[in-house]
Order: C-alpha cells, then structure tokens, then sequence
C-alpha cells in the first residue's frame, strides 16, 4: 500500500471503469493526477491507476471498516495492495449523506490507526443543509477526514428546483457553504466536488466547471485541490459524462491546467 501527502489533488470520479486502461488513459489525459473509484479495493484496479499515472483512492463502506477491528487478514490484504493513497466511505446501509456524525469520527479513527497515513475522504452531501434543519449537526463530523468533499450538483434537476447553467445557482451554492466552512476541523483540506456532467435537457459549457469553482474560493481563496465528477457511464441514460462531452473535458482540462501542477503520490506506508 502506497500513501502520500499530496501537494495537490486533480481528481476524476469514477463509478465505472476503474480497471479499464482506456478509461484511466482519458482521465489522466484531464492533467487529472488521481481517481476515486466507487469499487472497493482491487489489486488490478490500482495496477491499472498506477500505469496511467495515477493515484488510486477506493471506497470502504462503515462497515468494511468495522469489520477491519477484527480481522488481521483483511488489514494485511489491504496493506499488500500497492498504490492505495487513501480511501473515502460512507454508510452504505442508509439514505445517502446520513451516516451520522459519530460513525463519522469512528471510521475515521479506525482507518487512521490501521493505516496512519493513509487519506482518509469523506463526501459531504450540501443540498440537506438546506432541506434538513439541524443537518450539519447530525451529520458532519468535524474531525472525520483528512478532506472533506462537499458536493452540489446545480444545474439540472436539483433537489432544489430546476437550474439552467445561466440561472442564479451561485448563489445557492453559496447559501450551502457557508455553514459548512464555519465548522471545518483544524487542519482539513477541502476538496470540492464539480458538477462534470450534463443532465438531458440541461446543457453545460466549457466555462462551468471554473464557476463552480469560483464559488468554493469565496469560502477557501487558496483553495488548489478540485474533484470532476464524473467520468460517466454509457448505460446512464439522463446524466453524460466527460468521456462524451467534449467541451465540459476541455473545461475540467483548463481547470487542472491553470490550477498548481498535479504532484503524485510517492511515499511508502506500509506493509507494517
């Protein structure tokens, strides 16, 4: 297992494809500089991340990581698998963004005392600051990852209206950040998680990706590290993704480009 301090995050979603080098050769040609996989840890797929120049960050759910207290053999398994940076989780076995705040800071104990330096991610859902009073403070542990990665999607159909890319959703945005960054833990990095795909119906150009994140800088003006999501799938009928957008690639590609150079990961964590 490979970790690192990474200086800057260029990062690509994948919920498919992971293991396929044609998939993993058009993110890294984003200046993309790591991918966060929706499958849990492979071998192969961090084998495939590797010969792209890429680094590799899977998914444990709360579970799996529980289930790691007890079992020394699956710890071993994950130490023996090369290239792992991290890992981001949630709690599979509830409504998405509702694993709760001390569940949060548990996993997050559990996979920094079995792999010290190791990444540890967890995705931030924003539209329920908004829709559940009280959100942040059941679900947001302040102290529950190395980057937290809040997430928005605001163009398309939204769980808080209808937005087309020129309507009034920076705002919006805003509005659900605001919270949040006043509850960030000391010492957290933010990872903000763009909208790179177009819902039918909804068109999105090359400029989008570099307004949304225009909008996170109000919060964190230093902000450097960036997530693109996502590479797509080409069963999904509604949502497209950057493998078929051409100008939302070349918007993702600018952003990377203008941000700080990508520095790999590189440092050795394990086996122990």
């Amino acid at each position: 297992m490979t970790g690192a301090v990474i200086a800057v995050l260029h990062v690509v979603v994948l919920t498919v494809g992971e293991r396929d080098p044609g998939v993993l050769a058009g993110v890294r040609a984003l200046g993309a500089n790591a991918v966060v996989t929706f499958a849990r840890p492979s071998a192969e797929a961090s084998a495939a991340a590797a010969a792209a120049g890429l680094t590799y960050v899977p998914f444990l759910s709360v579970r799996d990581v529980d289930a790691l207290l007890t079992d020394p053999d699956a710890v071993q398994a994950l130490r023996q698998i090369p290239g792992i940076a991290g890992f981001h989780y949630y709690d599979e076995d509830v409504l998405e963004g509702h694993t709760p705040a001390d569940e949060q800071e548990r996993t997050y104990e559990i996979l920094k005392a079995l792999f010290p330096d190791a990444l540890v991610f967890y995705a931030m859902r924003l539209d329920l600051v908004s829709l559940e009073p009280g959100y942040l403070d059941a679900y947001f542990g302040s102290g529950a990852a190395d980057f937290v990665a809040p997430y928005f999607y605001p163009v398309g159909t939204t769980t808080l209206g209808l937005f087309e890319e020129e309507d009034a959703w920076r705002g919006q945005l805003a509005a659900l950040l605001a919270p949040l960054a006043a509850r960030m833990g000391e010492g957290q990095r933010v990872l903000p998680v763009l909208q790179a795909f177009e819902q039918r119906g909804f068109p999105v150009g090359a400029r989008f990706p570099a307004r949304q994140l225009e909008v996170y800088r109000e919060f964190w003006p230093d902000l450097e590290d960036v997530a693109a999501f996502w590479w797509g799938d080409p069963a999904d009928a509604t949502l497209i993704g950057l493998f078929d957008k051409p100008a939302l690639r070349a918007g993702v590609t600018r952003l990377f480009r203008d941000l700080p150079p990508p520095v790999p990961a590189t440092r050795v964590v394990g086996p122990r």
